[in-house]
């Protein structure tokens, strides 16, 4: 087999792998996308919440027969006194899911600002600047949750996607590299160990 056929083989693979880390490390952090928002009975009160757990009964609901219930119950929450940062956390991945990036964005914000030393607001925020196209700013976002939490070890997969994009490889790799150790599960830390590869090959190359 000749070394183009090796290649031509060999990229998809390497691709795949890279989609599959992206899958599985956004899954653990964004919930499953709600059913089209429904005519739902709508709680007068928290307390027709559950009282353990009112964020995830909310969310509960929002996956039920009644999502605008629970999507109503979230914002009671939002705007209590003081606001659940979890509910606010959650109106964002919500406002995702139905395409509404800039209500999304607000909320993101909204709960930097409410828990400024919790880095899942940066990385969420920071994972809609990456898919809407500015890697720049995503990555202030990615450095600045690394700042607040040292075991966001997400963010260094991020970083590693930003500086790609921006055209950084050197970089890229370094961020890889100090992700890789930290994936959590085999399958992530053979598909980083591909694009290190991949790199690694490209610097050679260049």
């Amino acid at each position: 087999m000749s070394d183009n056929q090796s290649k031509n083989l060999t990229l998809p693979l390497i691709i795949g792998g890279l989609c599959v880390v992206l899958a599985l490390l956004v899954w653990q952090v964004v919930p499953r996308s709600p059913e089209a928002y429904k005519e739902a009975s709508i709680p007068t009160t928290l307390e027709e919440v559950d009282s353990d757990d009112p964020v995830q009964a909310a969310i509960d609901q929002v996956n039920g027969p009644n999502p605008m219930a629970g999507i109503l119950a979230l914002k009671a929450l939002a705007e209590a006194e003081p606001p659940n940062v979890d509910a606010v956390m959650e109106l964002g991945r919500f406002s995702i899911q139905s395409g509404q990036f800039d209500k999304a964005r607000e909320r993101f914000v909204q709960a930097i600002d409410l828990a400024p030393e919790r880095s899942e607001p940066l990385i969420q925020l920071g994972m809609l600047e990456l898919d809407g196209g500015a890697p720049a700013e995503a990555l202030i976002h990615f450095e600045r949750a690394l700042v607040v939490d040292s075991a966001a070890h997400n963010a260094w997969f991020f970083q590693a996607q930003c500086h790609e994009r921006l055209g950084n490889p050197g970089l890229a790799l370094a961020s890889y590299k100090r992700f890789l150790p930290l994936s959590p599960d085999t399958v992530i830390e053979e598909a980083v160990q591909q694009r290190i590869l991949l790199l690694e090959q490209h610097s050679t190359n260049s």
